[in-house]
């Protein structure tokens, strides 16, 4: 007898997390569900199980011995969460109890089930789309109120919803295009080429408007990268242990103290922020802290936004200049620390001095703001909120409420080519291009479109979107 097709077999996980608790719950899904919770469960065979609801039993093994009292809530097929025949059961947080649950499912048929399998089944059998598959494992991983927002209405077809409206205008403007192609011979026109074009700039705009999305997207999924330069000894890991609020870093007077990346991260104003304190920016003979600069440096260059530390009784030096232009092209907060050693008088003094250096660095790196500059010291906890309102700051412009957020890097890629084609198909049409070649571009832009919704995928699109999901959802 051949196998059964891998997406056939009734499935079975721990749905919770593994180790001792209150309670666990183990998921099972597939045509044969019903008949082996039947079977684990002599109590029920009895009893007519009825959808969505519960009944307390006692689930067995092969010898007829209890192995756990347990609650089985079932579920049909096409009124489940994966669209098959399922069942979950509840028993004791044990985990020698879940193994034993587990060994007796397979040893009726159920076989364990892959990361993300039950939610795959879900995508295959039309539950939910790709793009709500995404925002399954979003909902899980959320860790600030805003992220777990944006994360429901993805799971809730919102960014779904905005998807299918581009679709749908896109297979409007092919099927015209298509058509005025086969009545091209017989002299007549399908569609006013004025109106197909601005219909394909509308849709550019939606996309483009997915597309600026992804930056907030991002930033309320993965959370708000900042990085800590400058030179050494000027209380970069200070400042991180402030932000953070516990000893992360090291502080020592000795420079140099940091010689690899520190990372740690806090939740501020419902934003994650993760902080990464690196080497002091120097010239050194020491191998280990010569790698700890070369990492400071390609860390630099992946922040959202870069915070230059230098000392504030000492100013921008000639040294500090050199390390701010080799600084990359983004978002740079100046701070001057250890302004508490400075009289008022002097620190007046000190900000007007590094203001004009900014200016006249701002020539040079026009992406320098010398408004971005901010006197503190490490060692004032009240330095904290105002680091954290200064970061925040400079992103207030992004869209964290907008409906139809995307923060998946597929969906960001696949819009993008989507826009791309777009655009060359406004092109083509304003350059009278031959409608054959127009319709082919623009069944690349629909393509990526279908792509991001799962209406069109294969092998490698699921294996990027269900490789991180975790066993049991």
């Amino acid at each position: 007898m051949l196998p059964l097709d891998k997406d056939q077999q009734t499935i079975c996980a721990l749905a919770t997390p593994a180790g001792a608790g209150a309670i666990s719950v183990v998921r099972i899904s597939g045509d044969q569900a019903k008949d082996i919770i039947l079977a684990a469960c002599p109590g029920l065979k009895n009893k007519n199980i009825e959808s969505h609801k519960a009944y307390f039993t006692k689930l067995k093994n092969d010898k007829n011995e209890n192995i756990d009292e347990v609650v089985v809530t079932y579920f049909a097929d096409h009124k489940s969460y994966t669209g098959e025949s399922s069942a979950e059961i509840s028993c004791h947080g044990n985990p020698l109890i879940t193994e034993k649950i587990l060994n007796r499912l397979h040893q009726l048929g159920a076989r364990s089930a892959d990361r993300g399998e039950f939610t795959y089944r879900a995508f295959m059998n039309d539950k939910i789309d790709l793009v709500q598959a995404e925002a399954v494992l979003s909902v899980i991983e959320s860790q600030t109120e805003n992220a777990l927002k944006v994360s429901l209405r993805q799971l809730e077809g919102k960014t779904s919803k905005e998807f299918l409206a581009i679709e749908s205008e896109m297979i409007w403007c092919l099927a015209h295009i298509e058509a005025s192609i086969d009545f091209s011979t017989e002299g007549l026109d399908v569609v006013d080429q004025n109106i197909l074009i601005q219909k394909l700039k509308k849709i550019k705009q939606d996309l483009q408007k997915m597309i600026d999305s992804h930056k907030s997207g991002k930033i309320l999924k993965d959370g708000l990268k900042i990085v800590f330069t400058g030179q050494p000894n000027v209380g970069k890991s200070s400042l991180l242990n402030q932000i953070v609020e516990k000893e992360k870093a090291i502080v020592t007077e000795i420079a140099g103290t940091t010689r690899d990346v520190i990372e740690s991260a806090t939740i501020y104003n419902g934003l994650k922020i993760i902080v990464c304190d690196t080497a002091g920016l120097r010239e050194t003979k020491d191998v280990v802290e010569k790698i700890g600069v070369e990492k400071s440096l390609l860390e630099a260059a992946s922040a959202d936004i870069c915070i230059y530390v230098f000392d504030a009784s000492a100013g921008i030096t000639k040294d500090d200049e050199k390390l701010i232009l080799n600084i990359p092209n983004k978002k740079v907060l100046f701070v001057a620390n250890k302004s508490d050693k400075l009289a008022p008088h002097v620190l007046l003094g000190s900000r007007t001095e590094t203001t004009k250096k900014l200016q006249s660095l701002a020539q040079e790196k026009p992406c320098f703001d010398q408004n971005n500059l901010l006197f503190l010291s490490a060692l004032d906890q009240s330095c904290r909120d105002q680091l954290l309102l200064n970061i925040t700051a400079e992103f207030k412009n992004l869209d964290f409420l907008n409906e139809s957020l995307i923060s998946s890097a597929r969906q960001f890629e696949m819009s993008q080519n989507a826009e791309l084609a777009v655009s060359n198909v406004v092109l083509e049409l304003e350059q009278n291009a031959g409608s054959e070649f127009i319709a082919q571009t623009l069944k690349g832009a629909l393509l990526s479109i279908q792509k991001i919704l799962g209406h069109s995928f294969d092998d490698q699109i699921m294996d990027r979107v269900f490789k991180e999901f975790c066993i049991g959802k």
